[in-house]
Parts: C-alpha cells; structure tokens; sequence
C-alpha cells in the first residue's frame, strides 16, 4: 500500500494533461508539479490511470532523437563503464533494470562495429574521390594532349 497522501482529481486531470503535452515521467517529476511525490508515486499513478508508459517514452523518444551525432569510441567505451559499474553497485535490480542494461552493453558492442565500418567507408569514399580527381586531371591532359599531336 502507498504511504503518501491521495491522488485528488485535480492532480490526475494535471498528470493526463502532461502526458498529453508529450512529458515523460522524469519531466513530469523533475517539473516541481508534484513537490510531495515520488518518482515512483507519479509512475504508479500513471499506470493506474491506463497511461501506457512503453508507448509514452517512445512517443517522447522521438522528440528528443536529432540528427546524426557520431561519438568517438573513447565516450561511448566511458558510457559502457559507468553502465557497468551500475550493474555492479546495485544491492537489487529488477528485470526492468537489467533489462535496460543488457540493452546498453549490446548497443556498445553493435556500435563499435559500426563505428568501425563507418571509418572503413569514410577511406573509401576518401580513395574514390581521389581517383576521380586522377581520372579528371588525366582527361584535362588528354585534352591538351590531342590538340598538340594534331599539329
């Protein structure tokens, strides 16, 4: 059972109206709308008001992805160690929680993969534009040459 005090109507028609606006519950928390209440408190009351909260986070999630924004390996190797160390810290962990981490560990795996291809492409298309740059010096040359030899 809850030990803070009732949700009011008024505080569930204000809950409803930030989910609406696109808040997620760390928004909702971290607005000071709710001084005397949880994190959690605010989470369980959305689930009981039929919130779906999957579906809510990735709506926000969606607003919150820019454009392509490459790390170096070095941020998201540091990235990898705090997450780690948070696995180690924690005295209990729900499936929810290792869940997320087994998310983090594999998005840094696939990454640095990733990361690497990008580089290998990067030298292809570095080497592409130098042929083209040969292919159209020797046609220039070609040019110059034709006119010379017709003489």
């Amino acid at each position: 059972m809850g030990r803070g005090s009732r949700w009011t109507e008024v505080d569930n028609q204000l809950l409803l109206e930030m989910v609406k606006k696109g808040l997620n519950v760390q928004q909702i928390y971290n607005s000071g709308k709710f001084p005397n209440r949880t994190f959690r408190a605010i989470e369980t009351q959305l689930q009981r008001l039929g919130v779906d909260l999957c579906t809510q986070t990735k709506n926000s999630l969606s607003t919150q992805i820019r454009e392509i924004e490459i790390i170096d390996l070095e941020t998201v190797a540091k990235r990898f160690v705090d997450a780690f160390n948070k696995v180690c810290d924690l005295k209990t962990c729900s499936k929810d929680d290792l869940e997320r981490f087994r998310i983090i560990f594999s998005a840094a795996r696939v990454y640095f993969d990733l990361y690497f291809k990008l580089e290998e492409f990067s030298e292809v298309k570095n080497r592409v534009e130098r042929l083209e740059t040969l292919v159209a010096q020797l046609a220039t040359e070609k040019k110059t040459e034709a006119p010379q030899q017709a003489a």
